[in-house]
């Protein structure tokens, strides 16, 4: 666990000395007036991202790398998660290592990163489910559903998109006799 943190530390340090070197993506701006104008939800997303992007203008002003540092965040620990996913799969330190730095590279990954959109939630939510998955098809311990079910709340307080992610589980657990 200590080696996957350091990886994604040291990810979060590259985001953060480089997420200034350009300037703010139209749909940041658009995160960032509704973080002025919080509301209970929008017509196109939830309210979480822009809840969080409120917090970081209480916290950073309108700083290019303080508006972008959870954003940065939320990648960097999909980084331990996928790790962690290689480790409940039988992957030794090396493999858990490869499966971090491989979700730290991808392309998806390093966008989300660098800019503060839904995206980087959901992404966080939909791997953060995975993981989850993969403890409760191991152990069959239905408690594990608790969480999965309060993380894809959260997702769909982010971006609704993670609703398609529930669907799936569905169908895929009740082929499974597993529901």
């Amino acid at each position: 666990m200590g080696a996957l943190l350091l990886v994604a530390a040291a990810r979060l340090v590259v985001h953060i000395t480089t997420n200034s070197q350009y300037g703010f993506h139209r749909d940041e701006l658009q995160t960032l007036d509704d973080a002025r104008h919080l509301d209970w939800g929008f017509v196109a997303y939830p309210p979480i991202t822009p809840l969080i992007g409120r917090l970081e203008l209480f916290l950073f002003g309108t700083s290019l790398i303080g508006f972008r540092l959870f954003a940065a965040v939320a990648v960097s620990m999909i980084m331990v998660l996928a790790g962690m996913i290689a480790k409940e799969l039988g992957g030794k330190r090396r493999v858990q290592l490869l499966a971090a730095v491989s979700a730290g590279v991808s392309p998806v990954s390093l966008v989300q990163g660098a800019v503060f959109q839904y995206v980087s939630f959901d992404y966080l939510w939909g791997v953060t489910v995975t993981y989850l998955l993969v403890r409760l098809l191991k152990s069959e311990d239905p408690r594990w559903w608790v969480p999965i079910g309060g993380v894809l709340g959260l997702g769909m307080e982010t971006r609704y998109t993670i609703g398609f992610l529930a669907l799936g589980i569905a169908l895929q657990m009740r082929n499974l006799r597993v529901l």
